[in-house]
């Protein structure tokens, strides 16, 4: 059989298949509790009210839900969705929204739109793996910059530092990515004072500041915070931020249907780009949700996350407390909202190589490896609340305190 890897473009020397991915289908043992994957909790789905709407959409307009669309997404839910972002401070008009098949088509679409080989972006350490990935598969650089003591967004002196020094070196930097609400993987949010901070640093610098909210609304614990793309449209009005969000996290996964907001312009470059990429968002699913959010029931639904994953993450902290040694070097973030904790281990203990360990004992997590670009940390890992029962909390914790007691020993 004739080889095709010489065939194969540079790019495809970059791209990185995810860890989370990998290690799902590690566990898919039933007898496995996994902390691993970003899964909400399939009760929150509501699945008659969505089946009632997708049988109101062929009852309506089944021709036009089964025929192509425009790339920026069918007008009714483009106009729901704008007041459904009225509902919640931020004002914007049809020329500022783009649909797009998730989240993670927007996080591809960005280096395609802004990277050159060899350009980088700014972004936390640690970060989204999925953004690593779209980053590393058009060549793209990322310059990790820690987040503060007080875990309130990013060391601002080491940003200053670390961009001053690449800037130095020559480092075309095009654009920041930030998850400023319950961040992936560390779970934090990010201060008003942060979030100024950084959007005053991206008009000094002429940069792009990427925000990504798949989590905004599943605050469970304390007060909202603007969005940063809010922080600009109430202030300067530089029109340089672009915030992601998705119904992955605050509905269902399983509707792969996201939205962009920015200035038109940027919205009119990403339409281009998605036309190769998808011609348009399925025009069913867009029509299936348009209706569903016609009937005011997606606060509902929101709300009901909002409560239970917040059972489900106090929970969570009470194992760790009951079932992990008390130590100085081993610790683990508080999160206000979102899916995810972050717990930090000892120096001593390496995370990728605990975890078939963890797998032997059927528990599993994400390395916290997984989530840095380059010189990664090791002793750390990402675990997921939201989808285990209270029951298997209990048990995971339990049977990850027991590995993580052998490794110190």
């Amino acid at each position: 059989m004739a080889t095709i890897t010489p065939k194969y473009s540079m790019n495809t020397e970059n791209m990185k298949k995810s860890q989370i991915r990998e290690i799902l289908k590690l566990t898919q043992q039933p007898d496995i509790i996994s902390f691993g994957g970003g899964l909400p909790a399939p009760e929150t789905f509501p699945v008659e009210e969505l089946r009632a709407a997708s049988e109101r959409v062929f009852a309506k307009h089944a021709a036009r839900a089964l025929q192509y669309g425009t790339t920026e997404g069918d007008m009714a839910l483009r106009e729901v969705l704008l007041r459904y972002e009225a509902s919640h401070g931020v004002i914007a008009k049809p020329e500022n929204l783009l649909v797009t098949s998730a989240s993670q088509q927007s996080l591809d679409m960005l280096p395609k739109l802004f990277l050159d080989p060899g350009d980088w972006v700014i972004a936390g350490r640690p970060t989204y793996l999925g953004a690593i990935q779209a980053i590393q598969a058009y060549r793209g650089k990322i310059l990790g910059i820690p987040f503060s003591p007080e875990k309130d967004g990013f060391d601002m002196a080491e940003l200053e530092r670390r961009y001053t020094a690449a800037k130095a070196q020559g480092a075309k930097i095009k654009y920041i990515y930030v998850i400023p609400d319950f961040q992936n993987p560390t779970g934090i949010c990010w201060s008003l004072e942060k979030r100024r901070a950084l959007l005053e640093f991206s008009y000094r610098e002429g940069l792009i500041l990427v925000e990504d909210s798949p989590y905004r609304e599943i605050r469970f614990i304390g007060e909202s915070v603007p969005s940063i793309y809010q922080l600009d449209c109430e202030g300067a009005a530089q029109g340089n931020v672009i915030n992601l969000k998705t119904f992955s996290k605050i509905l269902a996964p399983g509707t792969r249907i996201g939205w962009m907001l920015a200035r038109a312009d940027i919205i009119d470059k990403f339409v281009t780009a998605k036309q190769s990429m998808d011609l348009c968002t399925s025009p069913f699913t867009q029509l299936w949700l348009a209706e569903y959010m016609a009937a005011g029931k997606l606060e509902e639904v929101v709300g009901r996350t909002r409560a239970l994953y917040q059972k489900k993450r106090g929970y969570m902290l009470e194992q760790l407390d009951r079932y992990m040694p008390a130590r100085d070097d081993l610790s683990w973030t508080k999160p206000e909202g979102g899916l995810f904790l972050w717990l930090s281990l000892p120096n001593s203990i390496n995370a990728d190589e605990l975890l078939y360990k963890a797998i032997e004992k059927k528990v599993a997590y994400v390395s916290g490896s997984a989530f840095y670009f380059d010189d990664p940390e090791h002793n750390s890992m990402r675990i997921n609340f939201s989808y285990s029962s209270l029951e298997q909390i209990e048990e995971g914790i339990k049977r990850l305190a027991s590995v993580i007691k052998e490794a110190l020993v």
